[in-house]
């Protein structure tokens, strides 16, 4: 019986997973150009007008992330991160407020419809009354994130491969720096190289920084569970579940960038997120000294089992509440 819940369950949200997986195929497609845009073609003219006049290597990326500019740049990885290198511009992608977004809006909005959704639709009591126990219904509904989660993932990874087929290798190209000696009145003349550099990109890092992904939608799915099981209106639901997720990140970005309200990030699940880390360096630790000990090592925790096993967590107080609560008559 629970199988065929299960099939149900998938067969309910296919629509919706169908334009999610796309929606982050097309993303992680359209990053792949974007990321050879930058390094390709922008990066050529500022590292050369930097060398030319002699200034530090760092000091664009200075001028960009100085002042408001630094909430950019701890939503989009902080100091971890060289934007002139392709590969870990392209790690940014997982970092990126859409991914983010679609990544909260799925696993907040199929969790709220589990329980919460079906009370609020009136079909739960048609449901409870087939020979299904109440905690089968919270393991169907695990097993749907354990084949749809893996699902949005592989759909991030197909449309990075798309694109960099679609694309082809990461060519410098120097037109700016031709157009700029062409016109500019002062007659300065900036090196052009002879022979265009091919820029190094790689995305072999990519499937393993899904993983952390998978996990933090986990994360979200199974907080968001444990209200929907408590409560009876799906839009309340998914206003407290996205409420939660904001709040949490918030308090990630505002920790990074306010060294008094650092405490609060081990708090949220996105401190235990760092895809570019995994990506990039196969860091698969956080440390809490990052907020405890004023950058300080203190103690370094395994990000993906704490998303996991915050979760499961949701999910067993899930399991918890729905198994002992009244289930309202549908009006």
């Amino acid at each position: 019986m629970t199988l065929i819940l299960v099939r149900k369950l998938i067969r309910d949200i296919r629509p919706a997973l169908v334009v999610v997986c796309l929606l982050l195929f097309l993303f992680s497609a359209l990053w792949v150009k974007v990321t050879q845009r930058i390094t390709a073609e922008i990066t050529p003219f500022v590292t050369t007008v930097t060398s030319f006049a002699r200034l530090p290597p760092d000091l664009f990326e200075k001028v960009i992330f100085k002042g408001p500019g630094k909430v950019s740049q701890a939503v989009l990885g902080g100091a971890d991160l060289r934007f002139d290198q392709a590969t870990d511009f392209l790690a940014v992608e997982l970092l990126h407020p859409v991914v983010l977004i679609l990544a909260v809006v799925w696993a907040v909005g199929r969790a709220a419809g589990a329980v919460a959704g079906e009370i609020d639709k009136g079909t739960m009591e048609l449901l409870m009354s087939q020979p299904v126990p109440r905690d089968r219904l919270i393991l169907a509904h695990l097993i749907v994130d354990a084949v749809a989660i893996p699902a949005l993932c592989l759909a991030v990874f197909a449309g990075t491969q798309f694109g960099f087929v679609a694309v082809g290798p990461f060519v410098e190209d120097y037109t700016a720096l031709e157009e700029f000696n062409r016109t500019n009145p002062a007659g300065l003349r900036l090196p052009v190289p002879d022979e265009p550099r091919t820029v190094e990109v790689s995305g072999r890092g990519q499937p393993p920084a899904l993983v952390n992904l998978a996990a933090l939608m986990l994360a979200l799915s199974g907080i968001t569970m444990a209200l929907s099981a408590a409560g009876r209106s799906r839009w309340k639901v998914v206003g407290y579940g996205v409420l939660v997720a904001v709040v949490m990140f918030i308090a990630n970005v505002l920790g990074q960038l306010w060294a008094d309200a650092a405490f609060v990030r081990p708090l949220s699940v996105f401190f235990y997120y760092q895809p570019q880390r995994i990506m990039l360096r196969d860091e698969w630790w956080a440390d809490l000294g990052a907020a405890w000990a004023g950058g300080r090592p203190l103690v370094e925790v395994p990000v993906v089992p704490v998303l996991l096993a915050a979760g499961t967590v949701g999910y067993l107080a899930a399991w918890r509440v729905f198994t002992r609560r009244d289930l309202p008559a549908p009006l």
